[in-house]
């Protein structure tokens, strides 16, 4: 996960809690799309309300990304990540939108589908988008650093 286009590893130039961030939003979002899949092959969730759930956590994982403000620890040598002023609105908001998801789909959407399951496609997109924000924002980093070109 922690490579270059051109598969040169990064790892070794990022904190070990972020790297243990990004690996845990990555299990889990890789789990619940699998989960996702069995409900599409099943018939608990249809293929059209999958990718609009897809689509949409996709965005918001992106946007999600944003909480964390990452920078370079000149003492440490390594990528840090911390919540800025900017990233706490960011969460707000990012709680917020869960909060009328979860009403949305319960209360007002009947999809005739199973409304877990399409929150569930919708996290989990969400998660690993999160975890490919994480990513591009670590080289924007090390790039400004000269570490890698």
């Amino acid at each position: 996960m922690l490579y270059t286009s051109d598969k040169k590893s990064f790892q070794e130039h990022v904190h070990p809690k972020l790297q243990r961030r990004i690996r845990m939003f990555l299990i889990i979002g890789v789990i619940m799309l699998v989960v996702v899949v069995w409900d599409i092959w099943h018939g608990t969730m249809g293929i059209p309300l999958a990718t609009i759930g897809m689509v949409v956590g996709a965005a918001v994982g992106f946007l999600s990304s944003r909480i964390l403000h990452l920078s370079w620890d000149h003492d440490g040598q390594k990528v840090v990540g911390r919540i800025d002023t900017i990233g706490w609105f960011v969460l707000g908001g990012y709680i917020a939108f869960e909060i009328a998801r979860s009403l949305f789909f319960e209360k007002v959407v009947h999809t005739g589908f199973s409304a877990a399951a399409i929150a569930f496609t919708f996290v989990a997109t969400a998660l690993i988008a999160r975890v490919f924000g994480l990513r591009g924002k670590i080289l924007e980093v090390l790039k400004e650093e000269k570490i890698f070109g």
